[in-house]
């Protein structure tokens, strides 16, 4: 094991530690470093790992002393004290995936560039170490869009990222948001004052001495620029998503020369607001919904009033509001709202074609999904406005008061006091729906002076760009990407028809183009790959069983946890373990009549060998029911609940298995019911036996019970 203690580019001190250090190139803005070796390698060695772990205290307070007495002569660097950006290392704020090798830090800024006197901001990073054991000296540099929401756990995406394979990666947590000091965040329970015009958020922010003008996009550009130079690296590689292609665009025209290549997915241009298309760029969207649906034979057949439907649908939720009930985890109680139809186009239509098009995604149910609400289902509002309550309200990585600060200072301004008249004829046709209306409000509330736009033009930049939009983007539509490709005159703009806002989600073409464009980016793509990805299809009614109910079966019996319906689990286990108890019980007593007999000294009769079989059957079926739903509930928690809602897909075999087995079960459980109530009556079999039966049936009436609730008996019809 080898302890390494280092001290960073900034003021004296100890604030670094790592073991199982491999050597690499020399750590960026680190003034001293100190190693000592303790004993063997631990991950071969345990009786070295074991001595290593009891040594380790005290060769921490050797390798200190040595860390400090180099650190004494070493030359100072620029750093926050002085104004100037510096960075320093810091335990990570986050949970890192196993068997990534990191390094967490964090960047030191003045909260106003132009005074030197002012507040200091702690941005954190964390640089996920490249596979490589010589890493490009050119790593990635990404940060999360919005704005507002937080970078730090994309950890977890780039884990396992193609990109790792050549270079590190660089997660940058933008000022203002969770996990940078301070953080613009508000207590979600105070949202609904927000939207009724009270500002408890902006009063939150306000009362701890932050100067809110300073958190714009320019100041996050200069941020990222001031990384750069601070980690040492003469160039890196941007990458942006949504709201941060816009920060890397400004930064490839900032810091040209230590840029060496960007992709960007989702373009967000300077000279473009969602404020200006709150309802134009949804429309376009949900009309590719309906005219992709019209060009398939299979869905124009199933759904061939889609448009109609919808529109009636959505016309009928703001005549009738449908009032669906969520669990909000900072109120602590359940909430009722009123799914309307501006509701249903945002977090039904909208929310869902963030992701992929084609099965088995959410955006791929929005025909059928239509189809079942106005048919009375309205089962799919109710997990679609949980979803989008936990997404949207209550997710913590949301910093609302940095969405807001950027939001009300520079893009509702850029955007003008009127609308469009594009975007005003695509909200009558959505009958007045405008997605950034509760913005609107909010900053008229917060009432901020207004502040210059991020840019009133396309960038125009010769640095080598990877451009990759969705066609179904329902937020920053594909001609934003197409046109800023085409204002970069060394891009390659690539457009996935079967994708929507988060363009690279579940998409293995988009990875290995990113890939080999950052290997070389003055090469030219073979995009071949992209003829090859899904292109967008549609569930269909066949596609699923019929058993809306079943959604809820994770919500009834959730044992061990406590989301369940307590009397639902109750029953559930009883009925478990007095099956559990009949099973042994039916074990003991077929070795008992196949030892009898052997010796031919009893002569069992029929019709209770029959009930016996029976018994069994019930046992072995409500195990099975009991794990294939299971199963199923496991199978949805990565395809999505919304799915779930509108019935199991037939091509799982979890799904296929349950929809035959209930059936039988039930079958047999009348029968069973019908032959233990015509032995009582004719005192047939032992009473010991009849007893046995009766316990049977009455431990499976759960099942029914559920079976019935979750309409596994009809899965079939």
């Amino acid at each position: 094991m080898v302890v390494c203690l280092w001290v960073p580019a900034g003021p004296p001190g100890i604030v670094g530690v790592a073991h199982s250090w491999r050597p690499r190139e020399p750590l960026q803005g680190v003034r001293s470093t100190a190693c000592m070796l303790i004993v063997g390698d631990d991950a071969w060695d345990p009786v070295g790992h074991v001595i290593a772990r009891l040594l380790l205290p005290w060769s921490l307070v050797l390798a200190m002393g040595i860390s400090v007495l180099g650190a004494a002569s070493a030359r100072a660097v620029p750093n926050s004290s002085d104004g100037s950006p510096g960075t320093q290392a810091v335990d990570c704020p986050i949970t890192v995936p196993d068997g990534v090798d990191v390094e967490c830090g964090a960047l030191l800024v003045p909260e106003d560039y132009e005074r030197s006197d002012g507040e200091t901001l702690r941005l954190p990073y964390v640089i996920l170490r490249s596979r490589s054991a010589d890493p490009e000296p050119d790593p990635v540099i990404f940060t999360a869009g919005g704005p507002g929401y937080s970078s730090l756990d994309s950890v977890w995406m780039f884990a396992d990222s193609l990109l790792l394979n050549d270079r590190d990666i660089i997660i940058f947590e933008q000022r203002g948001n969770r996990y940078a000091e301070p953080a613009l965040t508000c207590d979600p329970s105070v949202w609904w004052e927000e939207t009724q015009g009270g500002t408890p958020c902006l009063d939150t922010i306000q009362a701890r001495g932050i100067d809110i003008t300073q958190y714009t996009t320019h100041n996050i550009v200069r941020d990222v620029v001031a990384l750069r130079a601070a980690l040492g690296h003469e160039q890196w590689n941007l990458y942006g998503s949504s709201f941060s292609t816009l920060v890397m665009l400004l930064v490839m025209d900032a810091d040209p020369s230590g840029t060496r290549s960007a992709i960007l997915q989702s373009v967000r241009p300077p000279n473009e607001t969602t404020f200006a298309h709150e309802a134009d760029s949804p429309l376009r969207a949900i009309e590719q919904v309906f005219t992709d649906c019209a060009a398939d034979d299979g869905c124009a057949a199933s759904y061939p009033d889609l448009a109609d439907d919808f529109f009636a649908l959505v016309r009928r939720l703001n005549a009738e509001p449908v009032e669906v009930e969520v669990e909000s985890s900072t109120v602590g109680e359940l909430i009722t709202l009123e799914m309307d139809g501006d509701r249903f186009i945002d977090w039904v239509a909208i929310d869902q074609l963030y992701g992929p098009v084609f099965p088995h995604h959410d955006a791929a149910y929005l025909p059928l999904l239509v189809d079942e609400v106005r048919r009375g289902n309205v089962r799919p509002l109710e997990i679609a406005a949980q979803n989008a309550w936990n997404t949207n309200i209550e997710n913590l990585n949301w910093a609302w008061g940095l969405m807001l600060a950027i939001s009300c200072q520079q893009d509702q301004p850029a955007a003008g006091p009127s609308r469009p008249e594009a975007d005003l004829a695509a909200s009558e046709r959505l009958e007045g729906f405008a997605r950034t209306a509760t913005q609107r409000e909010i900053c008229a509330a917060w009432d901020l002076a207004p502040l210059p736009p991020a840019g009133t033009d396309y960038v125009e930049s010769d640095v080598p760009t990877l451009v990759l939009a969705g066609s179904y983007d329902p937020v920053t539509p594909p001609v934003w990407s197409r046109t800023t490709a085409e204002h970069l005159p060394n891009s390659t703009y690539i457009e996935f028809p079967g994708h929507g806002h988060n363009v690279t989600s579940d998409n293995a073409c988009a990875a290995k183009l990113e890939a080999r464009f950052l290997s070389d980016p003055t090469t030219k793509l073979d995009t071949s790959c992209v003829e090859a990805a899904p292109s967008p299809s549609f569930v269909l009614p066949d596609d699923v069983f019929r058993a809306p109910g079943l959604a809820r079966s994770g919500e009834d019996v959730s044992i061990g946890a406590p989301d369940g319906v307590a009397w639902i689990e109750a029953l559930t286990v009883v009925s478990i373990v007095g099956l559990f108890s009949v099973a042994a019980i039916l074990v003991g007593l077929g070795l008992l009549w196949m030892a009898r007999a052997r010796r031919r000294t009893h002569k069992a009769d029929r019709t209770a060998l029959v009930a016996y079989v029976l018994a069994s059957l019930i046992v072995l079926t409500t195990i099975a029911i009991s794990l294939l739903t299971t199963q199923l509930n496991d199978d949805y928690a990565t395809r999505g609940s919304l799915a779930f809602s509108l019935g199991p897909s037939r091509d799982l075999a979890s799904a296929v298995l349950l929809a035959w087995i209930s059936p039988l079960a039930a079958g047999v459980i009348v029968t069973l019911a019908v032959m233990t109530i015509w032995a009582w009556l004719t005192h047939r079999w032992h009473r010991g036996f009849r007893i046995l039966t009766t316990m049977t049936v009455l431990c499976s009436l759960v099942i029914v019970m559920l079976g019935i609730r979750w309409g596994l008996f009809t899965m079939l019809v």
